[in-house]
C-alpha cells in the first residue's frame, strides 16, 4: 500500500497576533501550528492524497497540539517525543495591514534533534513522493543527515524527490547555503524556489533563465515562485 507523499522536518507552535500592531502593544493572540513540510502534508491530504509527516516534538502541550492538529487534517504522523527539548515556537505579528514579521524560538528545539533513527523502515520506500526543504538541512547536523538519508532511500527505491529551497537566512547563521542547496537540487526530480532562492542554484536575472539553469543540475521539473504574479514552471524542457 502506498504511503502517498512523505515529508520530514520541524513543525512548531504558532502564536499569531489577532490585531494590528507590534508585539510591544498587542494583547490578543491565536494559537496554532506551523511548518513548511507539514503545511505541504496538510495540503496534499486536503486534495485527497495520503500524506505522512515525520518529525520530533517536545513532551509538552505544544508538541501534543502539533500531533493532534496534523492528525485532525488526516495526515499520518510519525513523531518522536523528545523529553530533552521543547517544541519550537514562532510568534507572528501583523505590524500593519500589509506587513508581517515572524520571530522564531527554536535554537534548542526538539525539531533540531531530528535524526536518522527517526526514519521508519519501509515508509519512504513505499511513498509516491518524498518532499524535503532547505530548512531541515539548516537545523542541525543530525537533521541534515536525516534529510540526506531520506533522499538516499528514496533514490534506492525509485521514489521521486521534491525539494523546496525555502531559505531561512537566520538558520544558516552566515554559512553559505549554496553548495548544500545545489547538492539537494541535483538529487531531486522537482525543485521549487522563489526568485531570490533560485539564485542560490543558478545564475540569471529573469525567471526563465534561472529555471533553465536549475534544470541543468538534474531536476526535470522546476517551479519559480513569483508571489502575486503566480509562477513559472519548466517541465521536461517546456
Amino acid at each position: 500500500m502506498t504511503t502517498g507523499v512523505v515529508t520530514l522536518g520541524e513543525t512548531m507552535g504558532l502564536f499569531r497576533a489577532a490585531e494590528l500592531g507590534s508585539l510591544a502593544h498587542v494583547t490578543d493572540f491565536k494559537l496554532g501550528i506551523g511548518g513548511a513540510e507539514s503545511n505541504v502534508a496538510i495540503g496534499v491530504a486536503r486534495l485527497g492524497t495520503p500524506s505522512t509527516w515525520i518529525g520530533r516534538v517536545g513532551a509538552d502541550g505544544l508538541g501534543d497540539r502539533v500531533v493532534r492538529e496534523l492528525r485532525a487534517e488526516s495526515v499520518t504522523v510519525v513523531a518522536t517525543v523528545d523529553g530533552s527539548a521543547s517544541t519550537g515556537l514562532m510568534v507572528k505579528e501583523q505590524r500593519t495591514a500589509a506587513a508581517t514579521r515572524v520571530a522564531y524560538y527554536r535554537s534548542v528545539s526538539a525539531g533540531r534533534n531530528l535524526s536518522v533513527d527517526d526514519l521508519p523502515a519501509g515508509l519512504i520506500e513505499g511513498a509516491q513522493l518524498l518532499h524535503v526543504t532547505g530548512i531541515t538541512a539548516a537545523l542541525s547536523d543530525s537533521a541534515r543527515a536525516a534529510l540526506h538519508t531520506a533522499i538516499d532511500r528514496a533514490h534506492d527505491a525509485g521514489v521521486p524527490v521534491s525539494f523546496d529551497v525555502n531559505h531561512r537566512n537566520a538558520l544558516w547563521r552566515g554559512r553559505d547555503a549554496s553548495a548544500e542547496y545545489r547538492d539537494i537540487a541535483a538529487r531531486s526530480h522537482i525543485v521549487f524556489a522563489g526568485l531570490d532562492e533560485a539564485r542560490f542554484l543558478a545564475h540569471g536575472t529573469d525567471p526563465a533563465a534561472l529555471a533553465a539553469g536549475i534544470t541543468r543540475l538534474g531536476p526535470t521539473q522546476v517551479v519559480i515562485k513569483l508571489g502575486e504574479e503566480g509562477c513559472l514552471g519548466v517541465i521536461d524542457g517546456e
